[in-house]
């Protein structure tokens, strides 16, 4: 319907999502020795990191930032509109994508940037939700120090093409 209105036009449609992830350790299912007791090391910091990504059929760019606030989205947007020059972003309701600081930036660039909102309370219809799931499965069973060496593995994880989820056929 609209995505393919849009892609016709000349736009890369693309979803937007943000994810958190802490130096407290993810814990999952692993192998360990019979009859042996596996033992998860903490280090109970409190840090974390949150990644700002955006998805498209083929590509998954994504930004590193402390908090998510409206100035942080508006300098995302502008990461976007370095990388595609028309974008048609499906993003949720989060406050942070709301606000008259986000509202004059896509008012100053109506022709690089259409946005549609993905109805309330449904993360399951959000492609970019499944990208995360690769990132925390390459942090469980970890223990991070610093956030540094957290980045470092979801970059890795981030640009292996063959690790993220092929994108929903809905779009």
């Amino acid at each position: 319907g609209l995505a393919r209105y849009y892609r016709r036009k000349g736009f890369v449609v693309a979803c937007q999502d943000e994810a958190t992830f802490g130096l407290i350790p993810i814990i999952s299912r692993g192998w360990a020795v019979r009859g042996s007791r596996p033992v998860a090391r903490t280090d109970f910091k409190q840090e974390s990191i949150t990644v700002m990504g955006a998805r498209t059929k083929r590509a998954f760019v994504y930004s590193f930032c402390k908090r998510k606030n409206k100035r942080r989205f508006v300098r995302f947007l502008k990461l976007l509109q370095k990388k595609w020059s028309r974008v048609f972003l499906i993003i949720d309701n989060a406050p942070w994508h709301r606000g008259r600081e986000v509202a004059d930036f896509l008012k100053g660039n109506r022709k690089t940037f259409r946005v549609m909102y993905f109805p309330r309370y449904t993360p399951e219809l959000n492609p970019v939700e499944q990208c995360w799931k690769p990132a925390r499965r390459t942090l469980s069973n970890r223990l991070l120090r610093t956030l540094p060496a957290a980045q470092y593995h979801l970059r890795k994880t981030f640009g292996n093409s063959k690790a993220m989820p092929k994108m929903f056929k809905y779009l």
